[in-house]
């Protein structure tokens, strides 16, 4: 019990601590997605706490991936207004962003010869954890190397999309929005958030979409190629 307690509470206080660091030092470096794990991961290796120690005594916070995956219907529900407007351009980037992901990580893992659990773990690297564990589970990937994709890829896809946004001049702050939910995930929905209303909600709307759309389409694409 003492472990359980321990394990969320150091967690959560790391968690904490970075986000007061990021909110002072706005960079990829300070976010959440890659301090607090390297935090984590530089305390345990310091205090020799087994990997599979610290889990077990953090799996509360995995059980919650499950409620916060129906929580993520809120923001849809509540900005339903958006989908009525925008609904061609939330439905074809959808697919096309969902798709090009799925293919692509398909295809590269079988160009380099990655076993399958691999591949079927980096096939939901450009969705939000909920929906990426969702995915692997159906795959038969492992929820580690899904953690480590995905992370990889919102972080990617931060100080990617933004150069590319810059690059073509994109002016639209739903286009803004919409581009980052896309890529980055849950940290481009926070980026998207930070700069106003209509990005976040796109970013919100596009992460949501692209997720249940890659929790459906996953396995027959696997199938397919």
């Amino acid at each position: 019990m003492m472990a359980l307690i321990a394990g969320i509470a150091v967690t959560l206080a790391v968690y904490a601590l970075n986000l007061r660091i990021h909110r002072a030092w706005r960079n990829v470096l300070t976010s959440p997605l890659i301090l607090a794990p390297a935090i984590l991961i530089a305390g345990l290796s310091l205090l020799h706490v087994p990997f599979d120690a610290y889990l077990q005594s953090t799996h509360v916070l995995v059980w919650m991936i499950g409620p916060l995956t129906l929580a993520l219907a809120v923001p849809v529900y509540q900005h339903r207004h958006y989908i009525r407007h925008w609904w061609p351009v939330l439905l074809v980037g959808t697919i096309v962003s969902g798709t090009t992901a799925m293919v692509s990580a398909v295809v590269l893992a079988r160009m380099f010869d990655l076993p399958a659990i691999v591949e079927h773990s980096l096939v939901a690297r450009s969705i939000s954890m909920p929906f990426a564990f969702a995915v692997s589970d159906e795959l038969s990937g492992t929820r580690d190397l899904t953690t480590l994709f995905v992370v990889a890829s919102g972080t990617a896809g931060i100080v990617l999309g933004d150069a590319l946004l810059v690059l073509f001049r994109v002016k639209s702050a739903q286009a803004h929005g919409a581009t980052l939910g896309a890529i980055a995930q849950v940290a481009g929905a926070v980026r998207a958030h930070d700069r106003g209303v209509p990005n976040g909600v796109m970013a919100s709307l596009t992460m949501v979409l692209g997720g249940a759309f890659t929790v459906l389409a996953a396995p027959l694409v696997v199938r397919l190629i």
